[in-house]
């Protein structure tokens, strides 16, 4: 007997937002916890490559089960504002991925083994560096949110401008405790 594809797309979706959110949230802690001493180790950054492909492959499996998905219904889904409001967000989790690999990667692959208080260059890119991770943990909470609930609370404007109002709060909190997170 053959699994309904429904179902199947379900399945894959779920694994999807698991392996990437789950990558997201492992890398975020594992790179918070790794720069407390001021530093990134090869092992360190090594992991946190291996974070970052998890990242890239939950997102793959979570963009092809999506499309599976819409192809089933694309009527219903497409007229859905809390699908406009995911796909928002899956892009804004996209382009924050290109942009931490493009930057941030090779930022921290720079200055492996050596203290970031004395590179300038990492001082001065370090409140990107925390806005990305900030961009990260919002938008994939904010996906599981919003592929949990049945029927959209709101409007896309309204999810989406809350979504936003999150990503500033997180990147205001950066800011804030920047010297807390990396020394």
């Amino acid at each position: 007997m053959f699994m309904n594809l429904g179902i199947f797309y379900d399945v894959l979706h779920l694994f999807g937002v698991a392996i990437g959110a789950g990558g997201a949230v492992v890398s975020d802690f594992m790179f918070f916890s790794s720069v407390k001493d001021g530093k990134i180790s090869k092992t360190e950054m090594r992991f946190l490559l291996i974070g970052s492909r998890t990242v890239w492959l939950g997102l793959f499996i979570l963009v092809l089960s999506g499309i599976g998905l819409v192809t089933l219904n694309p009527e219903r889904i497409l007229a859905s504002e809390k699908f406009w409001a995911k796909m928002t967000i899956v892009a804004v989790i996209f382009i924050n991925g290109l942009l931490f690999h493009r930057y941030h990667i090779p930022l921290l692959s720079r200055h492996v083994g050596e203290n970031f208080s004395r590179s300038e260059e990492f001082a001065n890119r370090k409140p990107f560096l925390l806005a990305s991770g900030a961009i990260s943990i919002v938008s994939w909470a904010s996906a599981i949110i919003l592929g949990a609930l049945r029927k959209a609370p709101a409007g896309y404007f309204e999810i989406v401008g809350i979504y936003f109002l999150l990503i500033a709060l997180g990147i205001l909190f950066t800011a804030f405790f920047r010297r807390r997170i990396i020394p």
